[in-house]
């Protein structure tokens, strides 16, 4: 199956549950994915039609959670090698179009913005915290969501 966008890939793999669940969407894709120790947050690889995420297996749940977001994105966007994934490439002011737009997809796909709208507007959910952890999130990411979307 092809994909185009975080949605394309929830619309096939997500079981609508929250928080979106980065591990499963990969495994439904047919990504092998490693937990490890590493150095890094985590690496994409395809090799010989064996695309491969590596995550590092010591870090908070939440950076788990966004790294394997973002290394599908890599997949999803056909990064055959992309970088090596650090705390600096996860950061806004990361420069590498690569790494952009990893990142965009990670926050849509764990932070689908019909969802987050949803909760903010209709729902009246306004705490930073609450929203982060109904997604799954660190507030950080939450925040630069919620930038991105227009709410704040």
């Amino acid at each position: 199956m092809e994909y185009r966008t975080a949605s394309d890939v929830l619309k096939a793999h997500w079981d609508g549950l929250l928080p979106v669940d980065p591990l499963a969407i990969a495994q439904a894709m047919g990504l092998r994915v490693e937990r490890c120790a590493l150095d890094h947050s985590g690496h994409y690889s395809y090799n010989d039609g064996d695309p491969l995420i590596q995550f590092n297996a010591d870090e908070p749940v939440v950076r788990q959670r966004f790294t394997l977001a973002h290394e599908i994105g890599h997949h999803v966007y056909g990064d055959l090698d992309a970088p090596r994934d650090t705390s600096e490439q996860f950061n806004a002011s990361s420069r590498d179009p690569r790494e952009v737009a990893a990142n965009r997809f990670a926050a849509a796909l764990l932070m689908p913005a019909a969802l987050v709208k949803h909760l903010v507007l209709e729902k009246n959910v306004t705490s930073l915290q609450a929203l982060a952890k109904t997604f799954g999130v660190s507030t950080a990411a939450m925040e630069f969501r919620l930038k991105n979307i227009g709410l704040l």
